[in-house]
């Protein structure tokens, strides 16, 4: 078994109390954060297979006024994501993964650059702010930009959205990952860069 399904498993094993409790938890540390100090554009993602719910926190993001996005696979740019925006009224179809995802026209979407928060999904993380994903690149691919931008200064920022057992010691970085800047767990909110 490789990392990422162990992780995958890990994650899979919580019972839905323990689910529903970090998500809580993590929802409370991230609305608390220096990230989210005043209303912006964020994108969440809907979460399946153990990942850490977003539930919670999209309704909490709406009640705080912040626009909410979700990734658009169906109308990759260049193998790149774009994101629409998401309210309670948005009309949802699936996209060839079965995802739902918002079906609005293309013309109002935004790219990657656009937002100024993303949580990124991800099947285990470390304390380096190293990730690894599904495995289908699509997040390391839409915020290349990033390798060439100081953090401080360029938008969004990446923060990782996840349950505090799927960390791990040490993850090999490859040249084209792209690393958190932060990330949001049910024990804390860790910052990177």
């Amino acid at each position: 078994m490789n990392l990422r399904q162990s992780c995958r498993q890990q994650r899979n094993q919580l019972t839905p109390r323990e689910q529903f409790e970090h998500a809580r938890l993590a929802t409370a540390h991230l609305l608390r954060s220096p990230w989210l100090q005043r209303p912006k554009r964020i994108a969440v993602y809907l979460s399946q297979d153990g990942e850490l719910s977003t539930e919670l926190l999209t309704h909490q993001l709406w009640k705080s006024h912040h626009h909410v996005y979700l990734p658009v696979l169906k109308t990759l740019r260049g193998r790149h994501m774009a994101f629409a925006r998401y309210t309670p009224d948005t009309p949802m179809a699936p996209n060839r993964f079965g995802i739902l995802e918002p079906d609005i026209p293309n013309h109002q979407h935004l790219t990657g650059n656009q937002l100024d928060v993303v949580l990124m999904p991800l099947t285990c993380f470390d304390e380096q702010g190293h990730r690894i994903g599904m495995g289908g690149g699509f997040y390391d691919r839409t915020f290349q930009f990033k390798r060439w931008l100081p953090s401080a200064h360029s938008r969004p920022k990446l923060i990782g959205w996840a349950h505090e057992c799927q960390k791990v010691e040490r993850i090999p970085s490859e040249p084209w990952d792209i690393p958190l800047e932060g990330l949001v767990s049910e024990k804390c909110l860790y910052r990177f860069r």
